[in-house]
Protein backbone atom coordinates (compact mmCIF):
# COMPACT_ATOMS: atom_id res chain seq x y z
CA UNK A 1 0.00 0.00 0.00
CA UNK A 2 1.39 3.56 -0.80
CA UNK A 3 0.33 7.26 0.68
CA UNK A 4 0.83 10.60 0.38
CA UNK A 5 1.75 11.45 3.87
CA UNK A 6 1.54 15.39 2.46
CA UNK A 7 -1.38 15.13 1.81
CA UNK A 8 -2.64 13.08 4.75
CA UNK A 9 -1.15 15.95 6.53
CA UNK A 10 -3.07 18.30 4.64
CA UNK A 11 -5.98 16.51 5.29
CA UNK A 12 -5.44 16.60 9.13
CA UNK A 13 -4.31 20.16 9.14
CA UNK A 14 -7.76 21.09 6.96
CA UNK A 15 -10.10 18.81 9.30
CA UNK A 16 -8.88 20.38 12.61
CA UNK A 17 -9.18 24.61 11.60
CA UNK A 18 -12.30 25.83 13.12
CA UNK A 19 -11.37 28.70 14.76
CA UNK A 20 -10.61 32.39 13.74
CA UNK A 21 -6.39 33.06 13.43
CA UNK A 22 -5.00 36.27 13.80
CA UNK A 23 -3.67 38.02 10.46
CA UNK A 24 0.16 39.23 11.97
CA UNK A 25 3.65 37.18 11.08
CA UNK A 26 5.38 35.49 13.83
CA UNK A 27 9.29 35.44 14.10
CA UNK A 28 11.21 32.68 13.23
CA UNK A 29 13.38 33.50 16.44
CA UNK A 30 12.49 32.53 20.00
CA UNK A 31 14.10 33.28 22.71
CA UNK A 32 12.21 32.39 25.72
CA UNK A 33 12.30 28.23 26.21
CA UNK A 34 9.47 26.29 25.17
CA UNK A 35 8.06 22.74 24.80
CA UNK A 36 6.10 21.41 21.79
CA UNK A 37 3.17 19.13 22.30
CA UNK A 38 2.95 16.95 19.22
CA UNK A 39 -0.49 16.51 17.47
CA UNK A 40 -2.34 13.94 15.09
CA UNK A 41 -5.83 12.70 16.91
CA UNK A 42 -5.66 9.96 13.65
CA UNK A 43 -2.87 8.37 15.04
CA UNK A 44 -3.91 8.40 19.02
CA UNK A 45 -0.52 6.63 20.11
CA UNK A 46 1.65 9.67 19.58
CA UNK A 47 -1.41 12.73 20.16
CA UNK A 48 -1.11 15.19 22.91
CA UNK A 49 2.67 13.72 24.11
CA UNK A 50 5.41 16.23 24.56
CA UNK A 51 8.70 16.26 22.53
CA UNK A 52 11.56 15.14 24.09
CA UNK A 53 15.47 14.87 23.13
CA UNK A 54 18.42 11.92 23.15
CA UNK A 55 21.74 12.79 22.90
CA UNK A 56 23.18 12.02 19.28
CA UNK A 57 26.48 11.67 17.48
CA UNK A 58 28.83 14.80 18.12
CA UNK A 59 26.14 16.07 21.23
CA UNK A 60 23.31 16.92 19.41
CA UNK A 61 20.04 16.01 20.31
CA UNK A 62 17.76 13.53 18.33
CA UNK A 63 14.23 13.97 18.91
CA UNK A 64 11.77 11.81 20.38
CA UNK A 65 8.21 11.43 21.68
CA UNK A 66 8.35 11.17 25.78
CA UNK A 67 8.62 9.53 27.75
CA UNK A 68 11.77 8.58 25.97
CA UNK A 69 13.97 9.74 26.70
CA UNK A 70 14.57 13.56 28.12
CA UNK A 71 12.05 15.92 29.00
CA UNK A 72 12.23 18.85 25.93
CA UNK A 73 10.95 22.42 27.78
CA UNK A 74 13.99 24.79 27.14
CA UNK A 75 14.30 24.95 23.44
CA UNK A 76 14.67 28.10 21.28
CA UNK A 77 14.37 28.51 17.88
CA UNK A 78 16.75 30.74 15.72
CA UNK A 79 15.98 31.86 12.57
CA UNK A 80 13.81 28.48 12.26
CA UNK A 81 16.50 26.30 13.60
CA UNK A 82 15.65 24.03 16.61
CA UNK A 83 18.22 24.30 19.40
CA UNK A 84 18.33 23.49 23.42
CA UNK A 85 21.60 25.04 25.05
CA UNK A 86 23.73 25.94 22.08
CA UNK A 87 22.98 22.36 21.02
CA UNK A 88 21.42 21.75 17.78
CA UNK A 89 18.09 19.45 17.72
CA UNK A 90 18.34 17.21 14.66
CA UNK A 91 15.56 15.60 13.09
CA UNK A 92 17.98 12.81 11.06
CA UNK A 93 21.71 13.24 10.74
CA UNK A 94 24.11 14.38 12.58
CA UNK A 95 26.48 17.43 13.56
CA UNK A 96 27.47 19.66 10.30
CA UNK A 97 24.66 17.70 8.61
CA UNK A 98 21.26 19.49 6.89
CA UNK A 99 18.87 20.58 9.92
CA UNK A 100 14.97 21.20 9.24
CA UNK A 101 13.98 24.51 8.90
CA UNK A 102 10.68 25.81 10.97
CA UNK A 103 8.22 29.23 10.71
CA UNK A 104 6.25 29.77 14.06
CA UNK A 105 2.46 30.33 12.67
CA UNK A 106 -0.92 30.68 13.75
CA UNK A 107 -2.93 27.49 13.96
CA UNK A 108 -5.89 25.94 15.81
CA UNK A 109 -5.41 23.34 18.89
CA UNK A 110 -7.32 19.89 17.69
CA UNK A 111 -8.38 20.15 21.60
CA UNK A 112 -9.70 22.83 22.58
CA UNK A 113 -10.16 25.10 18.90
CA UNK A 114 -8.09 27.78 20.88
CA UNK A 115 -5.56 29.49 19.21
CA UNK A 116 -2.35 28.41 19.04
CA UNK A 117 1.49 29.29 17.60
CA UNK A 118 2.80 26.03 16.04
CA UNK A 119 5.81 25.69 14.15
CA UNK A 120 5.25 25.19 10.87
CA UNK A 121 7.73 22.81 8.61
CA UNK A 122 9.65 24.97 5.67
CA UNK A 123 12.53 23.05 4.29
CA UNK A 124 15.67 20.49 4.96
CA UNK A 125 18.60 22.57 5.12
CA UNK A 126 19.79 23.14 1.55
CA UNK A 127 17.25 20.32 -0.04
CA UNK A 128 14.28 21.35 -1.90
CA UNK A 129 11.45 23.47 -0.29
CA UNK A 130 8.61 21.35 1.15
CA UNK A 131 7.80 18.19 2.78
CA UNK A 132 7.32 17.09 6.15
CA UNK A 133 7.81 16.05 9.85
CA UNK A 134 6.34 12.64 11.03
CA UNK A 135 6.92 10.24 13.81
CA UNK A 136 7.64 6.84 13.48
CA UNK A 137 8.16 3.37 16.50
CA UNK A 138 12.18 3.84 16.28
CA UNK A 139 14.42 0.53 15.93
CA UNK A 140 14.40 -1.66 18.52
CA UNK A 141 11.33 -0.35 20.29
CA UNK A 142 13.27 2.56 21.71
CA UNK A 143 10.27 4.68 21.45
CA UNK A 144 8.91 7.07 18.57
CA UNK A 145 11.48 9.03 16.67
CA UNK A 146 10.75 11.94 14.10
CA UNK A 147 11.89 11.73 10.64
CA UNK A 148 11.88 13.85 7.21
CA UNK A 149 9.80 12.77 4.53
CA UNK A 150 10.56 14.73 1.12
CA UNK A 151 7.83 16.44 -0.86
CA UNK A 152 5.60 14.10 -2.90
CA UNK A 153 7.19 11.30 -0.90
CA UNK A 154 4.65 8.61 -2.09
CA UNK A 155 6.62 6.03 0.59
CA UNK A 156 4.27 4.52 3.24
CA UNK A 157 4.73 1.38 5.25
CA UNK A 158 1.66 0.06 6.91
CA UNK A 159 3.61 -2.24 9.00
CA UNK A 160 5.72 1.35 10.84
CA UNK A 161 4.10 4.13 9.38
CA UNK A 162 5.40 7.41 9.49
CA UNK A 163 2.69 9.56 11.07
CA UNK A 164 2.79 13.09 10.34
CA UNK A 165 2.15 15.43 13.22
CA UNK A 166 1.64 19.35 14.07
CA UNK A 167 4.02 20.89 16.60
CA UNK A 168 2.74 23.36 19.03
CA UNK A 169 4.80 25.67 20.68
CA UNK A 170 3.82 25.71 25.19
CA UNK A 171 5.89 28.01 27.48
CA UNK A 172 8.40 26.56 29.46
CA UNK A 173 7.70 28.76 32.09
CA UNK A 174 3.80 28.75 32.50
CA UNK A 175 3.05 24.97 30.27
CA UNK A 176 0.55 27.03 28.95
CA UNK A 177 -0.39 28.22 25.03
CA UNK A 178 2.25 30.73 24.25
CA UNK A 179 -1.41 31.91 23.06
CA UNK A 180 -4.92 30.99 24.65
CA UNK A 181 -7.07 33.30 22.81
CA UNK A 182 -10.52 32.17 23.49
CA UNK A 183 -12.79 31.03 20.61
CA UNK A 184 -16.45 29.61 19.95
CA UNK A 185 -16.52 26.07 19.73
CA UNK A 186 -18.04 24.60 16.64
CA UNK A 187 -21.49 22.14 18.11
CA UNK A 188 -19.78 19.03 17.09
CA UNK A 189 -16.91 20.54 20.05
CA UNK A 190 -19.40 21.29 22.58
CA UNK A 191 -21.12 17.66 22.05
CA UNK A 192 -17.86 16.37 22.39
CA UNK A 193 -17.12 17.87 25.79
CA UNK A 194 -20.73 16.90 27.03
CA UNK A 195 -20.51 13.45 26.10
CA UNK A 196 -16.77 13.25 27.84
CA UNK A 197 -17.88 15.08 31.10
CA UNK A 198 -21.19 12.31 31.19
CA UNK A 199 -18.47 9.45 30.74
CA UNK A 200 -15.96 10.80 33.33
CA UNK A 201 -18.53 12.19 36.36
CA UNK A 202 -15.94 11.78 38.57
CA UNK A 203 -13.87 14.57 37.14
CA UNK A 204 -13.91 17.72 35.99
CA UNK A 205 -11.30 19.63 33.53
CA UNK A 206 -8.67 21.94 34.54
CA UNK A 207 -7.12 24.94 32.24
CA UNK A 208 -3.79 23.10 33.34
CA UNK A 209 -2.32 20.01 32.85
CA UNK A 210 -3.70 17.83 35.92
CA UNK A 211 -7.46 16.43 36.64
CA UNK A 212 -9.50 17.90 39.20
CA UNK A 213 -10.82 15.32 41.74
CA UNK A 214 -12.58 17.50 44.38
CA UNK A 215 -16.04 15.66 43.23
CA UNK A 216 -14.60 12.54 44.83
CA UNK A 217 -13.49 14.60 47.61
CA UNK A 218 -9.90 14.79 47.15
CA UNK A 219 -7.32 17.84 46.12
CA UNK A 220 -4.81 17.79 43.61
CA UNK A 221 -1.25 18.23 45.27
CA UNK A 222 0.87 18.92 42.41
CA UNK A 223 3.21 16.79 40.61
CA UNK A 224 5.28 15.08 42.76
CA UNK A 225 9.16 13.00 41.47
CA UNK A 226 9.60 9.21 42.11
CA UNK A 227 12.70 7.15 42.64
CA UNK A 228 14.75 7.64 39.45
CA UNK A 229 13.24 11.73 40.10
CA UNK A 230 14.19 12.27 43.51
CA UNK A 231 17.29 13.88 44.92
CA UNK A 232 17.00 12.42 48.26
CA UNK A 233 17.37 9.07 47.72
CA UNK A 234 15.82 5.76 46.75
CA UNK A 235 12.39 4.72 47.84
CA UNK A 236 8.70 5.19 46.93
CA UNK A 237 6.90 8.94 47.94
CA UNK A 238 3.87 7.03 48.71
CA UNK A 239 5.12 3.42 50.51
CA UNK A 240 1.67 1.72 50.37
CA UNK A 241 -0.70 -0.41 48.23
CA UNK A 242 -0.15 -0.39 44.42
CA UNK A 243 -2.59 -1.11 41.57
CA UNK A 244 -2.07 -0.91 38.45
CA UNK A 245 -3.94 -1.75 35.20
CA UNK A 246 -4.01 -0.28 30.90
CA UNK A 247 -7.29 1.29 31.77
CA UNK A 248 -6.69 3.57 34.88
CA UNK A 249 -8.17 6.67 35.71
CA UNK A 250 -7.23 8.98 38.58
CA UNK A 251 -11.01 8.29 40.23
CA UNK A 252 -10.42 4.27 39.98
CA UNK A 253 -6.80 4.96 41.42
CA UNK A 254 -8.66 7.49 44.38
CA UNK A 255 -11.84 4.69 44.88
CA UNK A 256 -8.30 2.06 44.99
CA UNK A 257 -6.75 4.00 47.83
CA UNK A 258 -9.43 4.61 49.77
CA UNK A 259 -11.14 1.10 49.81
CA UNK A 260 -7.78 0.32 51.50
CA UNK A 261 -7.80 2.97 54.09
CA UNK A 262 -5.07 5.39 52.72
CA UNK A 263 -4.92 9.51 52.67
CA UNK A 264 -3.17 10.18 49.72
CA UNK A 265 -3.39 8.35 45.91
CA UNK A 266 -1.68 8.88 43.38
CA UNK A 267 -1.51 8.09 39.70
CA UNK A 268 2.10 7.62 37.45
CA UNK A 269 2.83 6.72 34.08
CA UNK A 270 -0.38 6.38 32.69
CA UNK A 271 -1.18 2.50 34.40
CA UNK A 272 0.12 2.70 38.26
CA UNK A 273 -1.62 4.07 41.44
CA UNK A 274 -0.04 4.59 44.61
CA UNK A 275 -1.43 4.88 48.01
CA UNK A 276 0.46 6.01 51.13
CA UNK A 277 -0.53 8.05 54.38
CA UNK A 278 2.32 9.79 54.12
CA UNK A 279 4.23 11.29 51.76
CA UNK A 280 7.79 10.70 51.80
CA UNK A 281 10.52 13.33 52.80
CA UNK A 282 11.70 15.74 50.68
CA UNK A 283 8.86 14.40 47.94
CA UNK A 284 6.02 17.62 48.53
CA UNK A 285 5.28 18.71 45.14
CA UNK A 286 6.00 22.33 43.57
CA UNK A 287 3.39 24.69 42.63
CA UNK A 288 4.64 26.54 39.94
CA UNK A 289 3.00 25.64 36.53
CA UNK A 290 5.95 24.64 35.14
CA UNK A 291 6.23 21.89 37.63
CA UNK A 292 3.28 20.36 36.13
CA UNK A 293 5.15 19.63 32.81
CA UNK A 294 7.01 16.30 34.07
CA UNK A 295 3.06 14.79 34.57
CA UNK A 296 1.77 14.70 31.11
CA UNK A 297 1.11 11.30 30.27
CA UNK A 298 -2.78 10.59 29.88
CA UNK A 299 -4.71 8.05 31.43
CA UNK A 300 -4.62 4.83 30.03
CA UNK A 301 -8.83 4.55 30.56
CA UNK A 302 -9.43 8.13 29.82
CA UNK A 303 -7.32 10.42 27.92
CA UNK A 304 -8.72 13.56 28.84
CA UNK A 305 -6.92 12.71 32.03
CA UNK A 306 -3.59 13.33 33.11
CA UNK A 307 -2.06 10.06 35.19
CA UNK A 308 1.47 11.57 36.08
CA UNK A 309 4.88 10.63 34.42
CA UNK A 310 7.62 8.58 33.79
CA UNK A 311 8.65 8.23 37.33
CA UNK A 312 6.70 11.50 38.43
CA UNK A 313 3.29 11.16 40.25
CA UNK A 314 0.30 13.41 40.25
CA UNK A 315 -0.35 13.43 43.51
CA UNK A 316 -3.41 13.35 45.74
CA UNK A 317 -4.54 13.80 49.40
CA UNK A 318 -8.07 13.37 50.91
CA UNK A 319 -9.96 15.97 51.88
CA UNK A 320 -10.81 16.77 55.72
CA UNK A 321 -14.37 16.08 56.60
CA UNK A 322 -16.40 19.10 56.65
CA UNK A 323 -13.46 21.49 55.29
CA UNK A 324 -13.10 23.11 51.98
CA UNK A 325 -11.56 20.66 48.85
CA UNK A 326 -9.77 22.60 47.06
CA UNK A 327 -7.06 21.86 44.57
CA UNK A 328 -3.12 23.45 45.03
CA UNK A 329 -2.71 26.91 43.57
CA UNK A 330 -0.27 26.96 40.80
CA UNK A 331 1.72 30.50 39.87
Amino acid sequence: MQRNLAAALLAFVTDSMACTLPTTTLSNTITEGFGLLIQNPAFPVIHDRYMNLAIAGGGDKHLFLSPVPEPAFNMVLGEGVLAQGGIHALIGGERNEPRAIFQPIWSCDTDTDNVVVQLAFQTWQGALFGGLICVRQASGFRGYEFRYSPPANPAYDPTNPCMPVTMVVVSSTSLTLLTTTPTTTSPSTSDSTSSSSTSTSTSTSSPLPYTDMTSKGFSFLGCSPEERRATDGPGRTLNGALYAEDTLTNGKCIDFCVSNGYLYAGSEYARECWCGNTVAPGRVPATTKASLANCSKRCGGDASEYCGGDAWLSLYRKCDVGGACVNAVFT
